[in-house]
């Protein structure tokens, strides 16, 4: 029942978040670098993950099951969420502006976003590993690793959110592994309200606030299920994204230029060679699908 809550508390959020966030110009601005096709997107209403966030967490408190190590996970996903907003609000009162030859969109600062990750990252990897959950077995290496992984997931969900419904679509599917827990079933639900606004042409984005509190979300689900070692294969998809830009970056500086893609996240560089968005968006999530399959199979979830 949390699930058909969680999707019409959602409904209800994010189609009167929208109504709000054109009334006060919170609309997206697109790097006029990327794909021409993404254009038309400009001044689409942003912060959306404020609505599907908020629908969740209500029903989670309301309807789910709660004990202290959830309500830990809660606690990363909001203060993990309040960098993204700060963010997207830093965005926004930079729109149409190029500051110290800045990019219109950029927000706060990579170099401070990363601390405040690693802050809350780093709390929340203490608090598991001194509560049973391991990754290598050695307490300190623990700590690093879920740190590591939870900085990870944060980011690469904020690269994967570039094209209609595919963060939203993607983290729907991954959560499904988790679905036992309340949290994850609550989210589930949110995020498909999410999509009936974000479906192409999206009416609404989730915007850092959104992607960072599903990746940190996420994340911390798997460290506390003790399946941390899934995410490289249920979270296929955001890893590639990342390592694409890290690629992308690494051998741009390494050659003075030169380019491994058309243009990163890779989504971008499936677009620049022809596919249509809804195409590379298909197959992203028929790829999560697959790989969500196997590890439901493996756990004998499904057989």
């Amino acid at each position: 029942m949390i699930i058909i809550y969680s999707v019409l508390l959602s409904i209800l959020f994010v189609g009167n978040f929208i109504q709000f966030a054109k009334r006060f110009s919170w609309g997206k601005s697109i790097r006029k670098a990327g794909p021409k096709s993404h254009l038309s997107k400009e001044g689409t209403p942003t912060m959306g993950g404020l609505g599907f966030l908020s629908a969740a967490i209500i029903s989670y408190l309301i309807w789910g099951q709660k004990t202290q190590a959830s309500q830990i996970l809660v606690l990363l996903t909001v203060t993990t969420a309040l960098i993204g907003f700060y963010d997207d609000i830093l965005s926004l009162q930079k729109k149409n502006k190029v500051a110290r030859g800045e990019d219109a969109s950029t927000g706060l600062l990579a170099r401070y976003r990363l601390l405040g990750q690693g802050i809350f990252a780093l709390s929340f990897a203490v608090y598991a590993a001194n509560n049973g959950h391991a990754m290598f077995g050695n307490y300190y290496l623990d700590i690093i690793g879920f740190t590591i992984v939870i900085m990870g997931m944060i980011n690469a969900l904020n690269f994967t959110d570039g094209l209609d419904g595919l963060a939203a679509g993607v983290s729907v599917l991954v959560l499904i592994v988790f679905i036992e827990l309340s949290f994850s079933k609550a989210l589930i639900g949110a995020l498909l309200g999410f999509l009936w606004y974000n479906n192409k042409p999206a009416r609404v984005f989730m915007g850092g606030v959104g992607s960072e509190a599903l990746g940190a979300a996420i994340a911390a689900t798997a460290i506390l299920s003790d399946k941390v070692w899934y995410l490289p294969l249920i979270a296929i998809i955001p890893l590639i994204e990342m390592l694409s830009v890290i690629i992308q970056v690494s051998y741009f500086k390494l050659t003075n230029g030169k380019r491994v893609f058309k243009m990163t996240p890779i989504h971008h560089h499936f677009e620049l060679t022809g596919w249509p968005e809804s195409k590379v968006v298909a197959r992203f999530l028929l790829i999560t699908s697959f790989v969500v399959l196997l590890a439901l199979v493996y756990t004998g979830k499904i057989l």
